[in-house]
């Protein structure tokens, strides 16, 4: 039953409570992508002695995008700002770019600790989007900086919180630098350097990154070249570039001082073996977990999921196999510290032909606590809902509750949010949203 009060746009209710106005403790404010309609969805999660809830909420000033003909990519928060970016289907030339989200979270300092507040709705800082945005595929954050690959100006775009909160105009509020080409990934330095990769797999641009200076160091730059080429994939961590190429992992000490030159760059390769018919293994994305980063390699029964200490003076690659049937591929994982102390790292088995075969892998990387990851294992295997994969649409998407004790998932293909508990991952909670929900953020405190 589909009831509508004054202030409320839509009301969803968990399989624990009767339909009725959402009510109990805010637990966090969530942002989900609908795929269906290329827009940025809200709700206020609440738990209650009835169960859990969701209060839809409006985004004031929300673009209407063309679901044919443009989608939304990643997206990233800082300091209760949500931003997202816009990519088409003409290579930029329709209409890309990015939207700036005031989430309406609140944090109010009280001594010798603080408040989160959800009293206020959200609404529409900032939105650039236009013909010459450079159909951004990747939105990074570092540090306190927004990083938007703008693949077809080659080059990326930085921004931050103040400076779009600050700018009267969204095109004020963040700056252009070259670097870069085609599909581009970026590790950055926030006002140092970035590293920004090339995707050419032969030629004279094969493995080539850009060295582009950043703060005092602007308008110094060189490249370099890696192994091989294909570059998909980067992450700054613990001083070191690492970047995702067609063999394996290669890693740089980062120049914060834009003093090398293409000759004195020492580029270190990491293996991640090979598959059956001898070709090396890669990865397509890496994911921080404090000085870790953790990624998979590999399909089918070859798969594995990875993990670098990349604090460490010379890092390895440490990896655990993990049991993929025939049809099913494993996403890039999440990775969470729960308010229980486990670090996990959470990844979905997806079926195109039988998305109701659909499950969520949890792995513990860390079971004795010793911050090594030397004894990870699988710890659970959970039936999820449907996926509905179209290109790079309609994936699962996981995100941990500002609590630590829940993470929520969204289930494409039945237009569901679920809630799991971390302690004993059980589901607690099947909430009924509208269209075809995949990325998303939880923002409270």
């Amino acid at each position: 039953m589909d009831i509508r009060f004054v202030g409320v746009v839509a009301l969803i209710t968990s399989v624990f409570v009767s339909p009725c106005l959402a009510q109990g403790r805010t637990v966090a404010r969530l942002f989900w992508q609908d795929d269906s309609n290329a827009t940025v969805c809200c709700g206020n999660l609440k738990k209650s002695a009835g169960g859990w809830s969701i209060e839809r909420l409006e985004i004031d000033g929300f673009p209407k995008l063309d679901a044919g003909e443009q989608s939304l990519v990643q997206m990233q928060t800082h300091q209760g700002l949500v931003i997202v970016g816009v990519r088409d289907r003409g290579e930029g030339a329709i209409g890309s770019g990015w939207i700036a989200i005031e989430s309406g979270v609140v944090e109010e300092p009280h001594g010798d600790h603080t408040h989160i507040r959800f009293n206020n709705s959200p609404t529409i800082v900032h939105s650039l989007i236009d013909s010459d945005q450079g159909n951004p595929a990747h939105i990074y954050k570092y540090g306190d900086q927004f990083v938007i690959a703008n693949d077809k100006k080659n080059g990326f775009t930085l921004t931050s919180t103040k400076k779009i909160r600050d700018a009267k105009l969204a095109s004020a509020a963040a700056s252009f630098l070259e670097g870069g080409n085609g599909h581009i990934t970026l590790a950055v330095a926030p006002e140092r350097v970035a590293y920004a990769t090339w995707i050419a797999r032969e030629g004279a641009d094969k493995g080539r990154v850009d060295v582009v200076g950043l703060g005092k160091n602007l308008g110094k730059s060189y490249s370099f070249h890696c192994p091989s080429g294909a570059l998909h994939g980067a992450a700054m961590n613990s001083g070191k570039a690492f970047f995702a190429p067609a063999d394996g992992v290669c890693w740089v000490a980062a120049d914060r001082e834009l003093g090398g030159t293409p000759e004195s760059v020492a580029i270190q390769h990491l293996s991640l073996g090979s598959d059956a018919d001898g070709k090396p293994l890669r990865t397509g994305a890496f994911t921080t977990q404090g000085h870790h980063l953790v990624f998979t390699a590999g399909k089918g029964p070859g798969t594995k999921l990875c993990w670098i200490d990349a604090s460490a003076s010379m890092p390895e690659v440490n990896s655990l196999s993990i049991d993929v049937p025939e049809g099913e591929a494993i996403s890039k994982p999440q990775t969470m510290k729960s308010r229980y102390g486990d670090t996990l790292a959470v990844m979905f088995g997806q079926r195109k032909e039988t998305p109701e075969d659909d499950r969520m892998l949890v792995v513990n990387l860390d079971p004795n606590r010793d911050g090594r990851f030397n004894d990870a294992r699988l710890s659970h295997t959970i039936d999820v809902g449907p996926n509905q994969m179209v290109g790079h649409s309609g994936y699962h998407a996981v995100a941990m509750l500002p609590d630590g004790r829940h993470a929520v998932i969204t289930n494409p293909g039945d237009g569901s949010l679920w809630v799991i508990s971390l302690s004993d991952f059980k589901v607690v909670a099947k909430l009924k949203l509208e269209g075809t929900p995949t990325r998303l953020l939880t923002l409270g405190g």
